[in-house]
């Protein structure tokens, strides 16, 4: 299966997608949007005057944030799907960030046992990351995507006019994952990403987006270990995001994934790999645009026990995917608790 067939990344997506739609007239009984708060205020009066087809649209709508991720909501919004008339020839637009598009995805894949689905991201971070590759899922007591779907063949349309209205934490989300997908590439887009700081993300978006579809291009279903370089920064970074949000404190997603990227990337250290310098400089862009303190303030022991459930675990050992250098393969490293307690404690000394 193609992955994203139809898709547009720029200043003039929604464009792309009025088209796409009056292609489609009469395709199609009834049109259903989901969107959070945030986005229902800021994003979607836009987006309806741009694209012709949606007056009559109905509209879901979720709370921002992680928590939002939760099957029982699912649940919900496919009764609310059923009551608005939804059936087997209806469309599920998803208008936000990557919480929306892993929601709108798992629903569409569920509801009648699947309608059709177009991701409408929002956010840098679903820009950059979260609404190409096909993945979708919902957490589950304190497991990141514990339960979800594939769904590749998506449309992806992804407009810079929904950017203008993010404030800053939220380009730093992004940032974050742009950061990742640049040391994956190396080259001229790590040159550029690790000598600037997120705001001049909309300058690489387009570029680290492309990073994220050639990876999942070779392993679209992760079968293999080239996909799972993706989640570089995710095994501590997932572990220490569900444990912040356990306790009910404010935790970013990219927040996390780049304080991820810091411990882990000692991590390789600590196992003698080649390309410190570079890992260095990596820590020292990190250490220059996030906060780490109160991820360093978390008990290590419990960040271990949380990595324990991480889903590149296999035959009871954790792994780590990284490539130690810029623009390197990827090697798969076994994670050992003195190994992450050894890493742990030196980023704390950073």
């Amino acid at each position: 299966m193609e992955l994203h067939p139809e898709r547009a990344l720029g200043p003039t997506a929604w464009n792309e997608l009025s088209a796409w739609l009056l292609q489609r007239e009469g395709t199609y009984t009834s049109y259903h949007i989901l969107v959070d708060s945030h986005t229902h205020e800021y994003v979607l009066p836009r987006f309806m005057a741009e694209i012709e087809g949606l007056a009559d649209a109905h509209i879901l709508e979720v709370e921002p944030g992680e928590a939002s991720k939760d099957l029982a909501l699912v649940e919900q919004l496919a009764l609310g799907l059923r009551d608005e008339g939804a059936d087997r020839r209806a469309l599920l637009l998803a208008l936000g960030g990557g919480v929306v598009c892993d929601l709108a995805g798992l629903l569409a894949s569920l509801y009648l046992r699947g309608i059709d689905l177009v991701l409408v991201p929002t956010s840098l971070l679903a820009m950059v990351d979260a609404a190409w590759g096909g993945k979708n899922g919902v957490d589950s007591e304190g497991t990141k995507n514990l339960l979800g779907t594939w769904r590749p063949e998506a449309p992806v349309f992804a407009d810079f006019r929904a950017l203008e209205t993010l404030p800053e934490r939220e380009w730093r989300q992004g940032w974050a994952e742009l950061l990742k997908q640049a040391w994956i590439a190396g080259g001229g887009l790590w040159q550029t990403a690790s000598t600037s700081d997120w705001t001049q993300s909309a300058l690489l978006t387009a570029e680290a987006a492309q990073v994220k579809l050639e990876v999942v291009a070779e392993d679209p279903y992760e079968r293999g270990t080239r996909r799972a370089l993706l989640n570089m920064g995710h095994t501590v970074g997932h572990a220490v995001e569900s444990l912040m949000l356990g306790t009910g404190a404010a935790c970013g997603h990219g927040d996390a994934v780049a304080f991820g990227l810091s411990v882990e990337s000692r991590l390789l250290d600590a196992l003698g790999r080649p390309g410190a310098e570079a890992r260095l400089l990596l820590r020292q862009r990190l250490e220059a645009d996030f906060e780490f303190a109160h991820f360093r303030e978390l008990d290590p022991q419990a960040v271990w026990a949380r990595l324990q459930h991480d889903k590149k675990k296999l035959g009871g050992q954790l792994r780590i995917v990284w490539c130690a250098q810029p623009g390197e393969a990827e090697e798969v490293d076994v994670l050992t608790e003195e190994a992450f307690t050894q890493a742990w404690t030196a980023d704390a000394q950073h």
